[in-house]
């Protein structure tokens, strides 16, 4: 059972990292809208390291590749994500019941900015939650047996 969701979370992490990136190079290249293609950058970014520990974690690889400090990090970087993903979702909301604007034209629209800033909180979320349940498979005695290779920083 625990294989088969590790396996749902890395598809899933999979499709966000792919979405994300994709609409970045869409929305800052092809439409110009920069604020959108930024916040699907960022979005695919915390999807991407999301995927990346799930990996580890199924290959059973997570306490050697990572240190406690290293995975309280990334969940830090998770929670700055989720912030600000947050606050720029309810901005955009305001904007968007606000202005009451259209979709189109995609270079100035409010609700695709709305919709990636929720991504990002969305993935910066699971990210946070997602480092702090591997950070709980740490026990006691792998404290002792952790990679001497890996620098605490």
């Amino acid at each position: 059972m625990k294989m088969l969701r590790t396996k749902i979370h890395i598809a899933l992490s999979a499709i966000g990292t792919l979405f994300g990136l994709s609409a970045f190079i869409c929305f800052c290249i092809v439409y110009a809208n920069v604020e959108a293609g930024m916040w699907a950058l960022l979005s695919g970014i915390h999807a991407s390291l999301a995927l990346m520990l799930h990996f580890h974690y199924l290959k059973e690889s997570l306490h050697v590749n990572f240190s406690r400090k290293s995975l309280q990090y990334i969940g830090d970087f998770g929670m700055v994500g989720f912030v600000s993903g947050l606050a720029l979702t309810l901005f955009y909301a305001f904007l968007e019941m606000y202005y009451q604007t259209d979709i189109i034209p995609i270079k100035t629209s409010i609700i695709i900015r709305l919709v990636w800033s929720f991504m990002m909180m969305k993935w910066g979320l699971l990210l946070y939650i997602f480092t702090k349940k591997y950070l709980r498979t740490y026990n006691d005695h792998q404290l002792f047996s952790e990679n001497p290779n890996i620098e605490e920083t």
